[in-house]
């Protein structure tokens, strides 16, 4: 009987323990903020303050501060709050050093854990974004052609880069503050950091593979290189090298020369390695990169100088005809058609072409750089000055042409180029120019 009563008893003690320990915590910690104040402003760069207390019934497992988006999307890294007791008022020093973030509301968002439950306070503040800084230009000139050229915005050398065999294009992705340069040949398709004063080639992983012979085009949305190759693909890299998303065609009688990406798709042009066959075409991508339909060029032996996105799908195309005289197309990706031919282009041979709005782009020829309002088809001479490329830099309101070995820099206004002042209007490079970025610290 003494026996069957401590089994008992210890059997009880064994079920208490057991009911304790399987007892889950249902209370949240709860959390308070006393500072930054709601809506507070910050510029880049600035410290906040934030003070705020947290409590739990029974313990707390960690504490975070991070900020974030509308969306709760962590903009930059958490700061881990130190725990002293299961309650206890912070003070800390939250730096913001996301410099690529647009004016707008964010939140200082604190996170509680206690283990089995998590509890979230969202403050909002208001962030002014940090201006964009022109840095310099990367060139490539006519009798250095194997030369990529960093010069600061007075033209002074900073750097170069010298390649192992022709140069095929460069972009700029200023969200990395990375050069992206084209492969030749054997040679890889290659990045390189530029910050304000120098010029390091990163490790890139990216190459050629045997079926995808040589690369046939370049293009940057300001966060990652697209490349295209001979086999038809076009191939994006994260900013450490590694393959992203592949938009494919699965034809080896075309290659693409120009892309883009929009909204919601991705646009490519392509020219045919057998022209008398097949006519070149435009090609539209989900977002996904799976093909999604194409279509011949609007007019026979049409050559593309530009493609960009208008807005609701649609494309503006803009090239030479079989005459080599210009013309501009919008193509709608839905219905795969150009419905659109935009009207009064002037009978000469365009070269080089940007977007500054969704109704307004600017073009150049040989002799001068127009404007085109599409709201009103007005296409008006600004300058008579040739010049075989242009850049625009939407956040400095700043077109650069390179004409001949000068580039030059101007304002850009509704229907007028107004000339940069000083020592940064015009800078002479000693030759020929065959191609450039604006590189800019963001």
């Amino acid at each position: 009987m003494k026996f069957i009563f401590k089994a008992s008893f210890f059997l009880f003690i064994f079920f208490l323990i057991s009911c304790k320990k399987d007892k889950k915590d249902t209370q949240a910690p709860g959390i308070g903020c006393f500072l930054p104040a709601v809506g507070q402003h910050y510029k880049m760069f600035d410290t906040i303050i934030v003070n705020a207390q947290v409590t739990d019934n029974e313990h707390l497992s960690s504490v975070n501060v991070t900020l974030t988006d509308l969306n709760h999307a962590p903009l930059q890294a958490s700061y881990s709050v130190p725990i002293p007791s299961a309650g206890f008022t912070f003070t800390i020093k939250y730096i913001l050093t996301q410099f690529h973030l647009q004016t707008g509301t964010y939140f200082i968002q604190i996170n509680a854990d206690d283990g089995y439950n998590t509890s979230s306070y969202y403050q909002p503040i208001i962030i002014t974004e940090s201006p964009t800084q022109l840095w310099g230009y990367c060139t490539v000139l006519k009798s250095t052609s194997q030369t990529i050229n960093q010069i600061d915005t007075l033209g002074n050398p900073i750097s170069s880069i010298v390649l192992s065999q022709a140069y095929n294009g460069i972009k700029y992705g200023g969200y990395y503050q990375q050069l992206y340069v084209n492969g030749k040949g054997t040679r890889p398709f290659q990045s390189f950091n530029l910050q304000a004063q120098t010029a390091n080639q990163l490790n890139y992983g990216a190459s050629a593979t045997v079926n995808q012979v040589d690369y046939a085009s370049l293009y940057t949305d300001g966060y990652k290189p697209y490349v295209g190759f001979l086999n038809s693909d076009v191939n994006s890299f994260d900013n450490t090298g590694a393959y992203g998303t592949s938009y494919r065609l699965n034809d080896i009688n075309f290659y693409p020369y120009l892309f883009t990406k929009t909204s919601n798709y991705s646009v490519g042009v392509f020219k045919s390695k057998i022209p008398a066959n097949n006519p070149d075409k435009i090609v539209s991508f989900t977002g996904f990169g799976a093909s999604y339909q194409s279509t011949a060029l609007p007019t026979i032996n049409f050559t593309v100088v530009a493609v960009f996105e208008k807005g609701q799908d649609s494309v503006y195309v803009l090239g030479n005809d079989a005459n080599n005289q210009a013309q501009a197309y919008i193509y709608y990706v839905p219905s795969n058609s150009f419905p659109i031919q935009l009207s009064n282009m002037p009978p000469n041979k365009m070269l080089s072409a940007v977007k500054v709005s969704s109704s307004y782009f600017i073009f150049s020829t040989a002799s001068s750089i127009y404007s085109y309002q599409y709201t009103n088809s007005n296409c008006i001479s600004n300058l008579l000055l040739g010049a075989q490329k242009l850049a625009y830099q939407p956040k400095l309101n700043r077109l650069v042409a390179a004409a001949g070995t000068s580039l030059n820099s101007y304002y850009v206004g509704t229907s007028s180029l107004t000339p940069v002042s000083g020592a940064h209007s015009s800078i002479n490079c000693g030759d020929s120019i065959i191609d450039f970025e604006v590189i800019t610290n963001k």
